[in-house]
């Protein structure tokens, strides 16, 4: 009976529990990430057998593996892989909602700036970004950091205030931006209500690339007709009595 007794005790903590050091070596992730990914919730807590030794199931090999690739190969965000993950932990196919993610939310931007080295990089004065985030005409995804996109925007703005342009006369941009994304997701309520979660994902996804079909097509076709008559009269105008 004490041999088995001791049998069972070292059942709990010999492999396939691992170490540290072995979950480093399997994974080739350094400690300091692996415990990053466990304090924001990316991993579940080891089991501690004292103080200084803990262990780790041999699954989280796997699951570091696939949090590298979903941060390297998709670039995504730690908030975008945790409700990845959490889908998966239920049994669910994520290879779909990988995808819905890249195409409606995009990729993590390598680049990341303070709001001093955005003013840097787009020529902006402190005080037009702060009246630009005011109006909505920069949109970080994160409040304070501005990626690649965000400079593309800045530099455009910066154009604007030289030609003389300020904010009120392209403050319509977020106003019609909103209303048209307001009816958008309208839309897809009405097509996924009560639907299962693979259907959700698909209808989203396609959804999403049609209204930026749509978006880009028609405000560029109605500009360039308006445009058009703008030039007729321009022609009319300027041809000699």
């Amino acid at each position: 009976m004490k041999s088995k007794k001791k049998q069972g005790t070292k059942s709990k903590i010999d492999p396939p529990m691992l170490k540290m050091r072995e979950l480093t070596e399997a994974t080739g992730v350094s400690k300091a990430t692996i415990l990053y990914y466990i304090n924001v919730g990316l991993l579940p807590k080891p089991v501690k057998t004292n103080t200084n030794v803990s262990f780790y199931p041999p699954s989280l090999v796997e699951e570091i593996r696939f949090i590298k690739q979903l941060q390297t190969t998709h670039r995504m965000s730690l908030e975008q892989i945790k409700n990845i993950i959490k889908a998966r932990e239920k049994g669910k196919e994520v290879s779909l909602l990988i995808e819905m993610n890249e195409v409606v939310f995009g990729q993590s931007d390598l680049v990341q700036m303070d709001k001093a080295g955005f003013c840097t990089a787009t020529g902006l004065s402190m005080k037009e970004l702060n009246a630009a985030l005011e109006h909505q005409l920069l949109v970080p995804r994160k409040e304070g950091v501005f990626d690649s996109e965000d400079i593309a925007v800045g530099c455009v703005l910066k154009r604007c205030y030289d030609l003389g342009l300020n904010m009120e006369d392209i403050a319509y941009y977020p106003k019609m931006a909103k209303k048209i994304v307001d009816y958008e997701m309208e839309v897809r309520e009405k097509l996924t209500h009560q639907k299962p979660f693979d259907d959700v994902l698909s209808i989203t996804l396609e959804l999403t690339k049609i209204a930026r079909s749509f978006r880009g097509y028609i405000i560029d076709r109605t500009f360039q007709k308006e445009a058009a008559k703008q030039q007729f009269k321009l022609d009319i105008s300027t041809k000699p009595k």
